[in-house]
């Protein structure tokens, strides 16, 4: 959950600065062309662009309206990070004993949420959320707890057929609101043990430790916790000036890096970003929309496989977040005000729809200013091309190039940073600039960008 970042000591950053993805890979033969080497790959098999999207508990019916789910449906939305707190089906009787009521009305906004999710082909992270409040029925290292966690994912998926669920979390940002690392990483070992009992290993990966700021929880995770944990995950949520300037791109390699040096099944294990976003801006702006996309570009280049942004809809905290000056981070605005869509909607759902799961990521040379993110979809041999202009005031032509590959067909979709503007249907979903253009990669496609805009190519084989 958004919150204030912990500034990191400049040492790091200037480490961050040196290390891989530095000059190296932002070389070009020419300064307007962006190159593709299939050799440079930065993610083997990407797993989507996805968002947190909370039940609507906190609103007077938790149905989830069709606009929504039209929504959803245009970006193909890959995977959504969920909120939900075993305290809704679970307790202790007078006499200890655990009971489980999965019909209880705690859980009819979850529902909502996974038959909507089901429906549009979307997994789930669900994400069992909070033990400081005094709602949950029991410390986070006491067995009861990952029991009735596992009891509930097994019901959830089992009984209930919610196979969509492929990912678990204990804890959102343990670091700062649970316990003591030693406490949760007892809980990681105690829920892995019981999904093993009930054989739901294979069907949902435990993902952790979703951390935000603190020092050590990281390293100590992937040291003690490397045969539980299988699906490796953390927050970010970054100063905007860093992603401007290219700085978190060679910080977050750095991140996954500590995971491929420590993991030695970390090939076989997604890299996630649980939470993404800005906290030090409006969201409402088209300057949000174009960090957006720059941030994502930085993050999938830097090997991340998963990308959750937060959030989906203003409608999970309708009265938004932080009550001493409340926001609202949704792609758009909560009911009362019209369920309005936001300008980072256009640049989010294209990276959601375009950039599709099981493609391979690759390191395109990047020109000065320039973003670059090359995905190839393996059994399509379709391309997707998303490139950032970072000129404060100047548009910039920019070829893009496969070198060996051949005639194809493309269109074009182009965010405007400067005024929002773009093509859209009537619904407000963005449409192609052009289509059905005939290019050659080999000999590359040219387009021109605005300053502070945002370009997506999707190429075919002709």
């Amino acid at each position: 959950m958004p919150r204030a970042i912990l500034v990191l000591p400049v040492a790091v950053l200037v480490l961050a600065a040196c290390s891989g993805g530095g000059a190296d890979r932002t070389t070009t033969p020419r300064a307007t062309d962006v190159t593709v080497d299939t050799r440079e790959v930065a993610v083997r098999t990407f797993n989507g662009f996805g968002a947190e999207w909370d039940p609507y508990e906190h609103s007077p019916t938790s149905a989830v309206p069709q606009l929504v789910k039209d929504r959803i449906a245009f970006m193909r939305l890959s995977f959504v990070r969920v909120r939900m707190v075993i305290s809704w089906y679970s307790d202790v009787n007078d006499e200890g004993v655990t009971e489980y009521d999965f019909s209880s009305a705690a859980m009819q906004p979850l529902y909502d949420i996974l038959d909507a999710t089901k429906a549009n082909g979307t997994d789930v992270v669900l994400t069992e959320w909070d033990r400081t409040s005094g709602e949950d029925p029991w410390p986070m290292n006491d067995p009861r707890y990952a029991e009735a966690v596992a009891e509930g994912l097994d019901h959830l998926i089992n009984s209930l057929g919610y196979t969509n669920i492929r990912y678990v979390v204990i804890g959102n940002e343990p670091d700062i609101f649970g316990p003591v690392y030693e406490r949760w990483s007892t809980a990681i070992i105690n829920l892995h043990r019981q999904l093993a009992a009930r054989d739901l290993l294979d069907a949902v990966r435990v993902m952790g430790p979703d951390i935000c700021c603190t020092d050590g929880w990281w390293e100590r995770s992937l040291l003690d916790l490397n045969q539980q944990i299988t699906a490796w995950d953390r927050h970010r949520y970054p100063d905007p000036e860093d992603v401007r300037s290219g700085v978190t791109e060679s910080f977050l390699r750095l991140v996954w890096d500590q995971a491929r040096a420590s993991d030695p099944n970390w090939s076989a294990k997604p890299f996630v970003l649980g939470e993404a976003g800005f906290q030090s801006l409006d969201q409402s702006t088209h300057g949000y929309a174009t960090d957006m996309a720059d941030y994502a570009i930085q993050a999938t280049r830097a090997g991340t496989s998963m990308m959750s942004a937060w959030m989906l809809d203003d409608e999970s905290y309708p009265d938004g977040l932080d009550t001493d000056a409340p926001t609202f981070y949704g792609m758009w605005s909560n009911r009362d005000s019209g369920s309005a869509l936001k300008p980072w909607f256009y640049t989010w759902s294209l990276l959601s729809r375009l950039v599709r799961p099981g493609s391979t990521l690759y390191l395109a040379t990047q020109p000065p200013n320039i973003r670059a993110l090359a995905a190839r979809h393996p059994s399509t041999g379709t391309w997707t091309f998303v490139l950032v202009n970072r000129e404060p005031t100047l548009a910039q032509d920019v070829t893009v190039k496969v070198p060996g590959s051949g005639t194809v067909t493309y269109d074009r979709y182009l965010f405007d940073g400067n005024d929002g503007s773009g093509p859209r249907d009537a619904n407000g979903f963005p449409l192609p600039v052009t289509s059905g253009q005939a290019g050659n990669l080999n000999s590359g496609i040219t387009l021109s960008i605005p300053a502070n805009s945002v370009a997506y190519i999707t190429v075919e084989p002709a």
